[in-house]
């Protein structure tokens, strides 16, 4: 092996050296530079130093309770702000209610001794956490979590946890007790017993059970007791004059509706979508409805996929909106302007924009509709006009079972419950001469009563059928209470599906049968007013909707030959409809590129759907066959009419009945084809009747029972996500990316047919007479044709499937990179500064106001002034306007420091509106400096890791190849040496014989010569040859020294080894010096 040279050691040493330039260039090359601070929020800013520090706050805002709330709809929100209010009217302690989104909770230790965290968290979905409490359920359950005490433990921490869920789904209230749990595990101290809400029941029942006790607890636990607080209003209404009315919010919900700017429409700024068509599915719509709505979406740049939701936001009917303006006394000044301020903007924000009007609260913004809770009927008694209406309400706030049989079953709303105790009738229409009005201050009504929330709808259509279009499936709530002693028995309506059911028949120039009066003989539905504030929701004839699309997680699969299951009784086969046109339009597309045969290979779809009667209820009949036929036998429709068919027995026959009959196709479909099933529709019995029967369809397929094998086997479909959650409003989606692959050309001849058609031509070519090359060159370019297509088709659905699967993955970078984050954060500081803009505005109005407020006061006070300088001639006059001149700068006073107070909240409003946005601005700033930094490392570290290999493999080439080519090269050289040698010995040998040869046969000529000569000179005579000495000295002379020969060429073939492998040397240090100096500008220059 060759020795390393001196020069391969100066290129590695040389490699070594820039490396380790490049890897400190910015310590050895560049300048200085000042490194920028981080911008923090100023204590002025935010008021306090780091807005996540929720401790800090806390003992800024002298606070002793923290209530953190899980919440994806607003419900555990409103509990938790129910709880702070609690807390502050019994013991005067005030609270700090925290989105937990929105904190860290690394000092979550340092909660002193005398205060109390409290958890209301919503489980989601499959037993999973809401949106904002993801974040928080990961620092509690991760044990390599670390507090500020450096250790993942809690001790001294008293905590309250109150969980809300549903029994009917099976992952029951299970983020509470992990809360619970966890807490538990770290060395907390729980307050009391936990509290589980059950919204399937009745959740306020189920809180106003657990509150009393765990009070009790917390007030032993904290050493605090009941009565040192106060009933404290949470708000201030006041009403106001002087506003344009442009400014009044007439059911607006967001500063952007109210102007009319063009921006995203979400949940703050619904779209108004013109109704398309309208039509009723039913087919006696006298005894029951359900709407088929179509909204317009073409312009508003929403969105949607197959399985999402639209929310439709509806107003209040109009027979309650009189019913409670009558009871409150406020019908007379319904129209006046009126202004919310919050007392504590921190414990209670005003829930909706103002300023506004008393009739547009009660109609658009609170939820007046719902069945009236039972604890602000206590908080009413005491505004009662009578004693006996008093001793109502006090009595059915005391009495639970009370309650629950006169309002629950009676379904009576918060103005039927003050008509009732009152003694109202509740049949006729409400007025002022026929209502009680009641004295109870509106402060009361905002802060006791919920928010009016959108309806959710699951959407019935595919964005690939229908782009600009979303449809809606909607049964209409209608249904009779149960009568009691107090209340007769009476209609009622659900809210939105009544408000869309007004629409239909608007949409469609129909006359409802409107309902004035609850009369149990007439089921007609009520009226709204569907035209929207200023008239917004209408234009000429055409009819809108205010919509905003939800995104879900319940879709097919992506692979159109996983097989799916779909059972969607009733309105719940409407995201099934969907969920068929999407694989319809896929149909048609792959139809239309790969010819028939393209759905082959595709999975079956299975629908088992349900209703009353074929000609009743039966919703989309006419549309179900002709997806069949679009989809080419994969979709097959399995109905069940339970009061048309029945079983043998008389009993009525259902879904999960239709799927044990299909029970061999079922678990085919689920265990050997892992197909998918969904289940939407009524969740609390039959959703768990059709898991009962898949459970005993598996366990009988596994050769079990439906108690192990069968659970055992619809636990693993969930937990692969097969089974998607019951309720398409909570369905988290199967997160699988199947990737396509190109098969083999599925129409050639099989290998027996190609095998044969062969053998026939062969044995035509073994007969002279049926040799047939035309028909077997014909036959190959049959083959050959075929092939090209099917490859050239198959090529396209495999082009097809990996841009839909390259698309998903672009569209989880977006997600992952923060791509969305950023729309959303210019979304929001557009919507700041509207914000800021409209409450700049109203300061500017309040500060008009207060100037036109002491300049009133000012010439009140001047003439009062003159009146007192002339006091002595005062006439009966001058006495009558010095009075009213009083009154009235008492008023101006009161004016003046109203509007003062207005002026300065709305400066406060206007730097807390500012704060905000800088917080939200610094806050993603910090995101994009960390997701900067990552990537710089990761830069940094590529680069180091690209170098590093180059390094390597220039160090191998050096160490190993080089070595290994001059070897190569060496033998090389030394076996054509040795070839040359011996072609040299071989050539100087043959002509050596040669030479040889040619002197013996001249000596043979010469001694014939010397014979003939002797004999012609001397006389014939017998004498001895002389010797031939002489001839022999000639030959010594002429033959060549082979030895000498060969040493001389071998000293100069060794001459010429060395000087060629002093030249190889050369050129490879040459070469590597070069290829590294490239190498290394080249990384220079980035």
């Amino acid at each position: 092996m060759t020795s390393t040279s001196t020069s391969d050691i100066l290129i590695l040493v040389l490699g070594v050296g820039l490396a380790a330039a490049y890897l400190f260039r910015d310590q050895l090359f560049a300048a200085s530079k000042p490194k920028a601070a981080p911008v923090v929020a100023s204590k002025g800013q935010n008021g306090f130093g780091n807005p996540r520090d929720f401790i800090a706050k806390m003992k800024e805002g002298k606070k002793r309770l923290v209530i953190f709330y899980g919440s994806q709809t607003g419900t555990a929100e409103e509990y938790a702000i129910r709880l702070a209010k609690e807390a502050k009217t019994k013991f005067g302690l005030a609270s700090l209610v925290c989105d937990p989104e929105e904190y860290d909770f690394e000092n979550l230790d340092q909660l002193p001794e005398d205060c109390a965290a409290f958890f209301v968290m919503a489980t989601y979905g499959e037993g999973e956490p809401t949106d904002n409490a993801v974040q928080l359920m990961q620092n509690l359950q991760d044990e390599s979590f670390e507090f500020s005490n450096s250790e993942h433990k809690l001790p001294g921490l008293k905590y309250v946890v109150f969980g809300l869920g549903n029994k009917t789904y099976e992952h029951y209230n299970s983020i509470g007790r992990a809360v619970d749990t966890e807490l538990t595990k770290m060395g907390a101290t729980r307050i009391g017993e936990r509290g589980e809400g059950d919204d399937d029941k009745s959740m306020e029942e189920d809180y106003l059970e657990w509150k009393d006790g765990m009070w009790e607890a917390f007030a032993a636990a904290l050493g605090v007791e009941e009565g040192q607080g106060g009933d404290s209003p949470d708000f201030v209404v006041s009403e106001l004059d002087l506003l344009p009315a442009e400014k009044v919010y007439l059911g607006e919900l967001s500063a952007r509706a109210l102007t009319r700017t063009k921006g995203i429409h979400d949940a703050k700024n619904p779209f108004p979508s013109p109704i398309t068509e309208a039509r009723e599915l039913f087919q006696n719509p006298a005894a029951r409805n359900c709407a088929h709505i179509e909204l317009n979406t073409e312009g508003s740049g929403i969105t949607y996929q197959h399985g999402d939701h639209v929310g439709v936001w509806p107003s209040n009917p109009d027979v309650e909106v009189d019913r409670l303006l009558c009871a409150l006394g406020l019908m007379d000044k319904k129209d006046k302007v009126i202004g919310i301020e919050s007392l504590d903007p921190a414990l209670a924000k005003v829930p909706f924009p103002v300023p506004t009007t008393y009739a547009t609260v009660i109609r658009h913004y609170i939820d007046i509709s719902a069945v009236a809770g039972r604890q602000i009927l206590g908080t009413l008694s005491k505004f009662a006009p009578n004693p006996n209406a008093e001793e109502i309400l006090k009595n059915l706030n005391t009495n639970k079972e009370e309650y629950h049989n006169v309002v629950a079953l009676g379904c009576l709303k918060l103005g039927e419950v003050l008509q009732i105790a009152a003694g109202n009738d509740t049949k006729t229409h409400p007025t002022t001469e026929n209502t009680t009005a009641w004295s109870i201050p509106f402060d009361i009504i905002v802060s006791s009563i919920p928010r009016l929330q959108p309806r959710y709808y699951s959407i019935s259509s595919s964005p690939k059928l229908y782009p600009n279009s979303i449809h809606v499936t909607c049964v209409v709530l209608k249904y009779q209470s149960e009568a009691s002693q107090h209340v007769p028995q009476k209609w009622c309506y659900g809210v939105g599906s009544n408000f869309l059911l007004n629409l239909r028949y608007a949409a469609v120039g129909e006359t409802a049968l409107i309902a004035i009066s609850p009369d149990p003989a007439v089921a007609s539905i009520p009226s709204y007013q569907i035209e929207g504030p200023r008239g917004m929701y209408k234009e000429d004839t055409v009819y809108k909707a205010p919509i905003h699309v939800r995104r879900s997680t319940f879709r097919l699969p992506t692979n159109p030959k996983s097989p799916v299951i779909m059972i969607g009784p009733g309105t719940g086969v409407a995201p099934f409809r969907g969920f068929v046109q999407e694989r319809v339009a896929l149909a048609r597309r792959s139809i239309e590129k790969n010819g028939p045969d393209a759905l082959a290979d595709w999975g079956r779809i299975s629908l088992f759907y349900g209703c009353r009667r074929s000609n009743e209820d039966f919703l989309y009949a006419d549309e179900w066959p002709k997806y069949a036929e679009d989809l080419k036998g994969k979709f097959v429709m399995h109905c069940a009419f339970s009061r048309q068919n029945y079983k043998p027995d008389g009993s009525k026959i259902y879904v999960q009945d239709l799927l044990w009959d299909d029970r061999e196709h079922v678990a085919e479909a689920i265990l050997q084809g892992k197909g998918y099933v969904y289940i939407c529709g009524e969740a609390k019995n039959m959703s768990k009747q059709v898991e009962d029967v898949l459970a005993r369809i598996l366990g009988e397929a596994k050769g079990g029972s439906a108690a192990v094998e069968g659970v055992a086997e619809v636990k693993l479909l969930k937990e692969r996500r097969s089974i998607p959650p019951k309720s398409s409003a909570e369905s988290p989606e199967s997160n699988e990316l199947n990737t396509p692959e190109i098969a083999s050309p599925s129409n050639l001849p099989s290998p027996e047919r190609q095998q044969k058609i062969l053998d026939e031509i062969l044995d035509k070519k073994s007969s002279p007479f049926q040799e047939d090359l035309d028909a077997f060159t014909q036959r190959v370019r049959e083959w050959r044709d075929q092939a090209l297509v099917s490859f050239r088709n198959r090529a396209d659905e495999f082009t097809a499937k990996s841009k839909v699967t390259f698309s998903q993955l672009g569209s989880e970078l977006n997600r992952v990179t923060g791509y969305e984050v950023i729309d959303a954060l210019k979304r929001e500081v557009v919507e700041q500064e509207a914000r800021i803009h409209t409450t700049r505005q109203a300061a500017r109005q309040a500060k008009q106001a207060y100037d036109e407020a002491v300049a009133q006061r000012s010439n009140s006070q001047r003439e009062v002034n003159d009146l007192l300088q002339r006091k002595s001639l005062w006439t009966d006059t001058d006495v009558g306007r010095f009075t009213t001149l009083v009154r009235q700068d008492h008023l101006y006073e009161q004016e003046e420091t109203r509007t003062k107070a207005a002026v300065h909240e709305m400066e406060n409003a206007v730097e807390r509106e500012f704060s905000e946005l800088m917080r939200t601005i610094l806050a993603r700033y910090h995101e994009e400096q960390v997701w900067s930094d990552k990537i710089r490392s990761a830069s940094t570290y590529g680069q180091l890791a690209a170098l590093g290999l180059n390094m390597f493999v220039f160090v191998m080439a050096i160490i190993i190849v080089e070595p290994w080519k001059r070897r190569r090269l060496a033998q090389t050289f030394e076996k054509k040496v040795e070839q040359l040698s011996q072609e040299n010995e071989a050539r100087v040998e043959a002509s050596m014989a040669e030479i040889g040869a040619h002197l013996a046969d001249q000596e043979r000529l010469i001694l014939h010569l010397r014979d003939v000569t002797h004999g012609l000179l001397t006389p014939p005579s017998v004498e001895t040859p002389p010797p031939a000495e002489e001839f022999q000295v000639k030959q010594d002379v002429v033959v060549p020294n082979n030895d000498r020969v060969e040493e001389v060429h071998s000293g100069q073939v060794v001459t010429t080894i060395q000087l060629t492998r002093g030249i190889l040397e050369l050129a490879a240090v040459a070469t590597g010096a070069f290829v590294f100096g490239v190498a290394s500008s080249l990384l220079f220059s980035r």
